[in-house]
């Protein structure tokens, strides 16, 4: 079952940026998706917990299996293939950070995560249970869930 969480309202800050998710899908990658890449501050988080696939990013091959994590940033041109004898599943979550403050010292986390428009490799640390959890508390709008506000201004 495909989920699509495009008219979310998620954002926070981190270390003096403001950080969005965009978009939030999980379900069957059943076709494939065209090359493309996104803009500055622009990034992307795969999982695929079953099924298998390629990828193609920064002109290179790269099998997707279960249990793969890739990550693509601002600009970084990349295609996705399933394996239609066994298609894959896919959580992807898009985050569009904005305002970093560059003369504020960033953990390494932030300047790691900023600093790499390419990563690739196998979940070590439980990424399938946080996606789960995460689509888990969208799915059933818990106590403190809002709705995205429907602006009914008039157009200008």
């Amino acid at each position: 079952m495909l989920y699509n969480y495009s008219d979310i309202d998620i954002h926070f800050t981190f270390e003096g940026a403001l950080i969005q998710a965009l978009y939030i899908v999980s379900g069957p990658a059943n076709t494939s998706v065209p090359s493309h890449s996104h803009g500055n501050g622009c990034y992307e988080i795969h999982y695929i917990p079953s099924g298998k696939g390629n990828l193609k990013a920064k002109g290179l091959f790269y099998d997707l299996e279960p249990g793969t994590v890739y990550v693509t940033g601002p600009h970084v041109e990349h295609t996705q293939i399933p394996i239609l004898s066994d298609p894959m599943q896919e959580y992807c979550v898009y985050l569009k950070i904005q305002n970093p403050c560059k003369q504020q010292s960033h953990s390494p986390i932030m300047d790691a995560f900023t600093s790499t428009s390419f990563w690739i490799g196998k979940d070590t640390q439980g990424i399938q249970e946080l996606m789960v959890q995460l689509f888990h508390e969208l799915n059933n709008h818990y106590f403190g869930y809002l709705p995205r506000p429907v602006c009914s201004c008039p157009s200008l």
